[in-house]
């Protein structure tokens, strides 16, 4: 049976002691949440050698996260068919700064200083707010007070000038059976990769760090916080009509600082954090091709500001009431260093306060209802609601279903050249629908898996009117529904099996960004997402992984000719070895793409990575 996870490695599994707070904000054992949840530990991801994140959750279930251009690049983000800017990315329940186009570039951040990464499918906007529209990911640092103390050491080398060295550290005050009252935790990294195209070379570092004391038995404080740095050629399109471009580059720069309170005396939890933080994105381009020449310099910079609060009473055994609210300030500058485009600063305010309900009516069926309100300064408000039911099947097997709206703010770019007739943009919206079954056996190694069905309406999507410059206007919709499988398997000791399916079906019901007509499906998410693999260890010193990832029935559109252009269905075979040199010393090797599939990961004219090999060593102190 196909399990749970992808080409990314046979490491992601439904089957996890641990808990999650993505769901909830609040601490929740994984088998008690929906099938539309998933825990992808980071030491599972480093194991197998993978590095960004993109890597690590292209295999959960109805995620499709392919890197551009190949290791380290550019990666898009499709959470059941919705776009890379309805995506909501967060660092331990802090939005991250989404740019100015509203996209995430979740390749900027890597797993070293991460306990887990945390990925919620479908409408998620009662607790987040804005671009939760397609789902939510977050990035959960490692805890310093409830983690062991260590140093570790991570090198790699490979294919096409690869680079990289990331050290991880983890400290706190813990004595013998006394636990920790404070502590720090810190990883840090540095990577350079030459590209295998022309001018596609990227160097990036990043830290992501945390600090927390316990002041009380009651009462947490902490700081988080995380710097990203990266610059990297952009070789754009490599067609018969649309030549590499060869002096392209961008540079980014991003920061947030964070610190927080926690108190949980039992009864009544409550939560409060501030985060500062901003991007600074410098692009440039110089370059001729079929449309001509092109010279432009921009500077896009954004400082961001969030205050957020909410509290969880139990006012009985079987009831859980919970209050919060957001306020989020975003000031945008757009700096034109040539003179060859335009400037523009604006800034938007957004408060949004919610409320949920938890009833267990019985020992095995919960209700859980929400409601949020947000109001912006430069465009319409927005209410949102969710309806989940939940009935324990049996001790291992959990029925969900939900019914929730979402919605995705209009981002910067969608503002800075004015709306189509000077009317007001509305928030897009998502009114999404999900059945599904989580089963977790008690049995330790036994079979886990998750299935569910869900269908995302999307409305007043924000798309550009030609009749009026290019303007943006609330006009288009869409649909996307379709069928996720994940499952994990032990068969025997020292063998495990894992995979996932997706099949997704997309669907324009209008005309959409003047490239896609109603009643074609959407560009680039595959129909068939496939992931299979098998992982052995023969003993305590040797591991052996091999995964495959098929993609099927997909299309793009290719600018130069005006058309749209079916991608050839593709297979990517990637596989991995560990050996242990002693308890704190071991080596790994791992090959990307296998049987060197050319066909693109995702955009027309982004040919795959040809076959890659990357040597690694790993010291823990």
């Amino acid at each position: 049976m196909l399990c749970v996870f992808t080409l990314f490695l046979g490491q992601i599994t439904t089957q996890l002691p641990d808990t999650v707070v993505v769901e909830t904000r609040q601490p929740v054992p994984v088998a008690e949440t929906s099938p539309s949840v998933t825990r992808v530990p980071a030491s599972d991801a480093t194991d197998a050698g993978l590095i960004s994140i993109a890597q690590a959750i292209g295999g959960i279930p109805g995620v499709f996260a392919p890197e551009q251009q190949g290791e380290g690049t550019v990666a898009s983000l499709f959470i059941r068919g919705t776009n890379s800017d309805q995506t909501e990315v967060l660092l331990d329940g802090r939005r991250l700064q989404p740019g100015f186009s509203g996209s995430y570039e979740i390749s900027r951040y890597r797993i070293l200083g991460l306990d887990s990464i945390e990925v919620m499918r479908g409408p998620s906007s009662i607790l987040y707010g804005a671009n939760a529209l397609g789902g939510v990911v977050n990035l959960r640092l490692v805890d310093p007070l409830a983690t062991k103390p260590s140093d570790t050491l991570f090198l790699e080398t490979g294919s096409y000038g690869r680079i990289f060295a990331g050290f991880q550290a983890i400290t706190n005050n813990a004595q013998g059976n006394t636990p920790a009252t404070n502590g720090t935790s810190v990883g840090v990294t540095a990577s350079h990769d030459d590209g295998w195209r022309p001018n596609s070379y990227r160097d990036a570092t990043t830290v992501l760090a945390k600090t927390a004391w316990q002041l009380t038995p009651q009462l947490t404080a902490e700081v988080i916080g995380s710097v990203d740095l990266a610059k990297e050629g952009l070789p754009g399109q490599a067609t018969p009509t649309h030549l590499a471009n060869l002096n392209d580059w961008e540079k980014d720069t991003g920061w947030m600082i964070s610190p927080g309170l926690h108190y949980n005396n039992g009864p009544l939890a409550a939560h409060v954090f501030w985060s500062h933080g901003g991007s600074n994105v410098t692009s440039y381009t110089n370059d001729t091709d079929i449309y001509g020449t092109s010279l432009y310099k921009m500077g896009y910079q954004l400082e961001r500001d969030e205050i957020t609060a909410w509290a969880d009473w139990k006012a009985q055994r079987n009831l859980t009431l919970e209050l919060g609210l957001t306020y989020e300030q975003t000031h945008y500058n757009q700096v034109d260093f040539l003179g060859t485009s335009s400037n523009w600063t604006d800034t938007i305010e957004g408060l949004g306060v919610w409320s949920r309900v938890n009833w267990k009516a019985t020992d095995k069926d919960e209700w859980i209802v929400g409601v949020r309100q947000e109001n912006f300064n430069q465009f319409a408000e927005k209410t949102t609601g969710e309806l989940n039911y939940r009935h324990k099947i049996t001790k291992e097997l959990l029925f969900h279903a939900k019914l929730a709206s979402a919605y995705r703010a209009p981002s910067a770019n969608d503002l800075a050249y004015g709306t189509s007739g000077n009317q007001p943009l509305k928030p897009e919206s998502n009114v999404g629908e999900e059945i599904g079954l989580r089963y977790e056996s008690a049995l330790p190694n036994a079979l886990s898996w998750t299935l569910v069905a869900f269908e995302n309406n999307l409305t007043n999507l924000i798309d550009y009117n030609p009749a009026d410059n290019y303007k943006t206007f609330n006009i288009a919709k869409a649909r996307t529904r379709g069928i996720e499988l994940g499952s994990e398997v032990r068969p025997a000791k020292g063998i495990r099996c894992f995979g996932s399916a997706t099949y997704l079906e997309t669907e324009a019901l209008t005309d959409y960004q003047s490239i896609v007509l109603a009643g074609q499906s959407l560009l680039r998410r595959p129909k068939w997402d496939l992931n299979a693999g098998v992982e052995i260890i023969p003993d305590d010193d040797w591991t052996f992984g091999l995964a495959a990832n098929y993609l099927a029935v997909r299309s793009d559109y290719d600018f130069a000719e005006g058309v749209r252009v079916n991608l050839p269905d593709a297979v990517y075979l990637r596989g991995w070895i560990r050996r242990v040199i002693n308890e704190r010393s071991e080596i790994s090797l791992r090959i990307e793409n296998l049987t060197n599939e050319s066909a693109p990961p995702t955009a027309y004219g982004y040919a795959a990575q040809p076959r890659s090999v990357y040597i690694a060593y790993t010291r823990k102190f």
